[in-house]
C-alpha cells in the first residue's frame, strides 16, 4: 500500500479493512486450528438444553414436580458452553476452563439420566438413552481438549504427552466412576451426611496429585521416571479395586 502512495496509517487501515470482517476472520482461524470443535460444542450445547428441558417437564407433568436445582445448574452450564462457543474470550478460552466446563456438563448428565430413569417407561427409554449418548459426547470432547486442541508448551515430547494425557484420562474416569458408586452405596444405607464421605475423594486426590507429577517429569524431559509413575499408577488403581470387590 506504502508503494502506491499511501500513507504509512492509511495503508495499516486500508490492509486492516481488506483483511475482513473481525468475527468473520476469528471464525474462520477457530476453524483452522481446531476443525470441527465448534460445531461439536455447539452440537453438545443444543442437545444438552433439548434433554433437560424435555426432562424437567416431563418431571413435572407426569409427576407433579421437577428438580428445579438441576434444571438451573444444568442449564447454566450448557449455555456457558454455547456462549463460550460463539464468542471465544481469549482469558477464558482455555483447557482448563473448557475442561472444567465438560466435566461439571457431563457430571449433571450423570444425574439428568437418573431422573430420566426415573420417569414412566414410555419416555424414560429415549431419554435414558439420549442422555447417555450427550454423556459420551463430553468424555469424547474431554479428550480431544486436553490432548489435541490445548496442547502445553512446556511440553517438549508432544507424542509422550498426549500417551500420558490419554492414559491418566481414561484412569480419572475410571477413578471418578469408581467414587460416585461407591457414594451412591453409601448414600442409601447412611442415616445422616457425615464428614466421613470425604474419604471418597482420596482416589481422585491421589490421581490428581500422580498426574500433575508425570506432566512435571515428562516437561524436564525424565520420561522413564514419568512412565514409572504411571506404571505405579495403574498398579494403585487396581489395588483399590481388587480392595472394594472383595
Amino acid at each position: 500500500m506504502q508503494k502506491q502512495g499511501f500513507s504509512h496509517e492509511k495503508a495499516m487501515e486500508l490492509a486492516m479493512a481488506n483483511f475482513g470482517d473481525e468475527k468473520e476472520v476469528g471464525k474462520q482461524l477457530q476453524h483452522a486450528l481446531y476443525p470441527y470443535r465448534r460445531e461439536m460444542m455447539l452440537s453438545l450445547a443444543s442437545a444438552s438444553l433439548l434433554f433437560i428441558y424435555s426432562t424437567y417437564l416431563l418431571q413435572l407433568f407426569t409427576r407433579g414436580h421437577a428438580e428445579i436445582t438441576w434444571l438451573c445448574l444444568a442449564v447454566l452450564i450448557s449455555a456457558a458452553i454455547l456462549t463460550l462457543t460463539l464468542n471465544p474470550i481469549t482469558a477464558l478460552h482455555r483447557r482448563l476452563t473448557v475442561n472444567g466446563l465438560l466435566i461439571g456438563h457431563a457430571l449433571l448428565s450423570i444425574y439428568g439420566s437418573l431422573l430420566a430413569m426415573d420417569l414412566e417407561t414410555a419416555y424414560s427409554i429415549p431419554l435414558t438413552i439420549f442422555s447417555y449418548a450427550i454423556l459420551l459426547f463430553s468424555i469424547v470432547l474431554v479428550y480431544r481438549t486436553t490432548i489435541y486442541d490445548f496442547p502445553s508448551s512446556k511440553q517438549t515430547l508432544e507424542k509422550d504427552a498426549r500417551r500420558i494425557h490419554f492414559i491418566n484420562i481414561t484412569f480419572g474416569l475410571i477413578v471418578m466412576a469408581l467414587s460416585l458408586f461407591l457414594l451412591w452405596a453409601f448414600l442409601i444405607f447412611a442415616e445422616e451426611i457425615k464428614p466421613t464421605l470425604l474419604l471418597f475423594t482420596i482416589p481422585l486426590v491421589m490421581w490428581a496429585i500422580t498426574y500433575t507429577i508425570q506432566l512435571h517429569l515428562l516437561a524436564t524431559g525424565r520420561k522413564k521416571w514419568t512412565y514409572s509413575v504411571t506404571a505405579l499408577q495403574f498398579l494403585w488403581i487396581i489395588a483399590v479395586i481388587i480392595v472394594f470387590t472383595l
